[in-house]
């Protein structure tokens, strides 16, 4: 997957935020799936942004006014800045083929995956713009050209997550992160960063082919509020044993290529908070709840999957 354009417009998003304070308790709002559907958790209320029951992937803009997600496989932004009773949804795409969207940091950009986890086109949509499509050198189309059609072989056992389609947006505007790329050319499955100014594509974890022997995923990337360091929820296989390993968080140091692993084992989607503090999806009660992590310890919020937050 090659960029075959970056426009100045996308260029000029390449600025350094100013660092947040540590998020001593859980974020507000946090904005979640449950039931198929979009939720937004607040200090006094939690209710519903979508009611179809096919959105996935919710993700709060810069500002924490809007939300937005995939329905049916289409973009669509939801205003939430007025509380429940003044909703209002705004669908941006018609291809159904989008996947979980990012937000440019400063808000006047979403990124997607048209196409699926294994194949696809990275695009970047500018907002309070008509301007989309298959247009080279203009922010607001698509911007990878060269489609992969090749998909990885089912492999029995891992969980569902190894599809999750979405992708980050570094919050210093340089990179967004997303699992395959350049490097389904040589491995199985990969996860990539790409530097949105170089066109230079990273492989950050990769499994099968190119001297890699374990099966394995890497999917729902996020970024911290520094950039400096990626997280993502992981799951391989291990040698001589029947099933995969459990699902796990990993996180990875930019710089020094350092990867560890973040909370326990069934944690996933994680969302990085700072001072060793996520929002993350995990089991809970023989369900999914979104949990507040503080360093080994959950604090469970709200039953549901998927969830996202800002820091500060």
């Amino acid at each position: 997957m090659r960029i075959r354009a970056i426009t100045l417009a996308v260029a000029s998003l390449i600025a350094v935020t100013p660092a947040h304070a540590y998020a001593a308790s859980p974020p507000d709002p946090i904005a979640f799936v449950r039931d198929g559907n979009v939720w937004v958790r607040t200090a006094s209320k939690t209710f519903p942004v979508s009611r179809h029951g096919h959105a996935v992937w919710p993700r709060l803009s810069p500002d924490k006014t809007e939300v937005a997600y995939a329905e049916s496989g289409n973009i669509t932004v939801a205003y939430i800045g007025g509380g429940p009773e003044n909703v209002y949804t705004t669908e941006l795409t018609h291809g159904q083929d989008a996947g979980g969207p990012a937000w440019s940091p400063d808000g006047r950009f979403l990124a997607y995956r048209a196409g699926d986890v294994y194949s696809g086109l990275l695009t970047i949509l500018r907002l309070g713009s008509a301007e989309s499509g298959h247009v080279a050198g203009r922010a607001g189309g698509r911007v990878v050209a060269g489609r992969q059609e090749r998909a990885a072989a089912p492999r029995a056992g891992f969980d569902q997550l190894r599809h999750a389609n979405t992708l980050d947006w570094s919050p210093d505007g340089t990179s967004i992160a997303f699992p395959g790329g350049d490097c389904w050319g040589i491995y199985d499955d990969c996860l990539t960063v790409l530097n949105l100014a170089s066109n230079k594509e990273t492989t950050i974890a990769a499994w099968g082919g190119g001297g890699a022997e374990l099966s394995g995923f890497a999917t729902t990337p996020r970024f911290s509020g520094d950039s400096r360091k990626l997280f993502w929820t992981q799951q391989e296989d291990v040698i001589e044993q029947p099933d995969p390993s459990p699902l796990r968080i990993y996180g990875y140091n930019l710089a020094t290529e350092q990867r560890w692993q973040v909370g326990a084992d069934g944690d996933t989607v994680p969302v990085h908070l700072g001072g060793g503090r996520f929002v993350v999806t995990a089991r809970h009660a023989g369900t999914s709840w979104v949990a507040y992590l503080s360093g080994t310890s959950h604090t469970w919020l709200v039953p549901g999957e998927q969830a996202d937050a800002r820091r500060g």
